[in-house]
């Protein structure tokens, strides 16, 4: 037998190491599934429901892009567009975040914010950078809704504004438009809000919100006219043109007054009716607020019943068939110029005609007082010095009468300087 070897190999020995139970490579790939799963938490712990919203049209809106505001803070994202049924109107969908579900109720308010220029400034001129975006008035608590009709221009009230809305009757809009001011005494205190034709179609109605505290100043015997455009008065110093504001002049307004005795009694309540009246001559009327125009008027005729009166006393002493034409000539003018003070709002030509025939039968009368008396008036009358007086106030009246005729824009810019 072969001789067995004398040293065995020695047995191998294993050596044991302990385990790992997760390699390090699987750390990232763990950790970004733990981030993809907390954002995915955060997502559906922020959202909301999924509501649509109805347009007329898209106006820029971009799916993913824009989004729902209120008060500069996202509320929701627009998810996509589409078409209604008969194409003509947009369906906006829009996912929106929970905080603003207890919001969407059947008086929440919708609309596309675009660049847009107004009576009342410039407004959206961010979105030029940023893209039109859909801007939300939060609903009043109420039962929940996920379908909205959208607006087609923004509200010229923002809803819960404090006030009280009232309606205007006028034969027609005139100047007036959304979003014109409502004076008092010069100050903003509200805004007109909408316009309709009346049910019979004979005249408008037009709505204005008063702003709160501004609405308590409003009483039945609230008196309103239209403010816009240039308010004319003439005076001692000549045509005086004035506007309220520089929105008036461009988009009219509405103005209005209350009597200082009707402030004891209470206020109108909302939607009460009132006369919106052409201008202030008309609203006021006899009411203590005359125009400067019509005191001018009565003024004059106050002097011409003056000078009457010293004809009349001349008359009896000298009964002359000249004096009388003067007389009956002026008695005529002045009927004439009776019924044109009481009018609040004058017409321009009849003006001219009753200023220029004024002006003759006040030198007919001087020049038939001169040859009736002969010489000096007695001691016991004025009549020299109204004499005077009334030829002057002529000279004047068809001097401003001749000037009008011939520069007719002196109404509109006042009176200018004659080239030589």
């Amino acid at each position: 037998m072969p001789d067995e070897p004398e040293e065995q190999e020695e047995a191998a020995e294993a050596r044991v190491r302990p385990r790992r139970w997760i390699a390090w490579v699987w750390i990232v790939p763990i950790a970004a599934a733990g981030v993809v799963a907390w954002l995915v938490w955060r997502d559906l712990a922020r959202r909301g429901p999924d509501i649509t919203i109805t347009f007329r049209a898209a106006r820029g809106l971009q799916p993913g892009q824009a989004t729902i505001q209120h008060l500069n803070t996202v509320l929701g994202t627009v998810t996509s567009l589409r078409l209604t049924d008969d194409m003509r109107k947009v369906v906006v969908h829009a996912r929106m975040t929970r905080e603003a579900t207890p919001y969407l109720t059947g008086s929440t308010i919708f609309y596309v914010v675009t660049p847009h220029l107004g009576v009342q400034g410039i407004s959206g001129l961010s979105t030029i950078v940023s893209g039109s975006y859909i801007e939300m008035y939060p609903g009043r608590p109420g039962k929940p809704r996920r379908r909205f009709a959208g607006l087609d221009r923004p509200p010229i009230v923002a809803p819960g504004t404090a006030g009280r809305s009232f309606i205007l009757h006028a034969p027609d809009l005139s100047s007036l438009t959304r979003g014109s001011p409502v004076t008092y005494r010069g100050v903003d205190v509200g805004v007109v809000t909408e316009f309709a034709l009346a049910s019979d179609g004979h005249d408008v109605k037009v709505t204005a919100f008063i702003r709160s505290p501004s609405d308590r100043l409003v009483h039945p015997q609230t008196r309103f006219w239209n403010a816009g455009g240039v308010a004319m008065t003439l005076g001692a110093q000549g045509l005086q043109l004035r506007a309220n504001s520089w929105q008036q002049l461009l988009a009219g307004g509405v103005a209005f007054d209350t009597a200082a005795a009707a402030m004891s009694g209470a206020p109108s309540p909302a939607d009460s009716g009132f006369t919106l009246y052409d201008n202030e001559q008309a609203a006021m009327g006899g009411r203590g607020g005359s125009p400067l125009l019509s005191n001018t008027l009565h003024n004059l005729n106050a002097a011409l019943h003056n000078l009457n009166a010293v004809m009349r006393n001349l008359n009896r002493a000298t009964a002359g068939p000249q004096l009388r034409d003067a007389l009956g000539s002026l008695n005529r003018v002045l009927t004439h110029l009776d019924r044109l003070a009481t009018r609040t709002q004058p017409n321009i030509n009849a003006l001219l005609k009753s200023l220029r025939a004024a002006a003759q039968a006040a030198q007919r009368a001087m020049a038939a007082i001169q040859d009736a008396a002969g010489g000096p008036a007695p001691s016991n009358t004025n009549l020299p010095q109204l004499m005077s007086e009334l030829g002057q106030a002529a000279r004047s009246v068809r001097e401003l009468a001749d000037y009008l005729d011939r520069h007719p824009d002196a109404l509109l810019r006042g009176r200018r300087s004659d080239p030589r």
